[in-house]
């Protein structure tokens, strides 16, 4: 059964490889989602700031739009990579499913070929005991 543990490896190691690349986007989502946590942070302490000290009033105003800017750079960066992760986690689904159908088909032949060999052991095993049981009435 070469051919199906080839296929069957092959299988595993593209599946592998898939998952390795969707670690690697929810990685990268984690980290992004960090980010954004960390902006909201900043903003709540220049916030506390502000409001402590009237001279910085004056700069929060451009530091707020900034702050909005990178959200939303933050907010699209996220949605992108959870696309992205989506569309890895399909696949990973898709590899898996089509190993595990060379595995239960390779498990199929395995058991046909068994039962085809357990068949003709019986067949044989027949002939002797028919054999054996002819010579047993030619000596009597």
């Amino acid at each position: 059964m070469k051919p199906f543990d080839t296929l069957i490896r092959l299988s595993e190691q593209q599946l592998d490889e898939k998952r390795r690349q969707l670690a690697a986007l929810e990685d990268r989502l984690d980290a992004a989602r960090l980010q954004r946590k960390a902006i909201d942070d900043e903003l709540v302490r220049e916030q506390g700031l502000a409001t402590q000290d009237s001279s910085a009033l004056f700069a929060y105003g451009a530091y707020a739009a900034e702050v909005i800017r990178r959200r939303e750079r933050a907010d699209a960066l996220i949605v992108l990579v959870e696309r992205e992760a989506e569309v890895a986690r399909d696949d990973v689904r898709t590899a898996f499913a089509e190993l595990k159908r060379y595995q239960i088909t390779h498990d199929r032949k395995l058991a046909e070929l068994a039962r085809t060999r357990a068949a003709k052991e019986q067949i044989e095993l027949d002939e002797i005991a028919q054999q054996l049981d002819r010579r047993k009435d030619d000596r009597l």
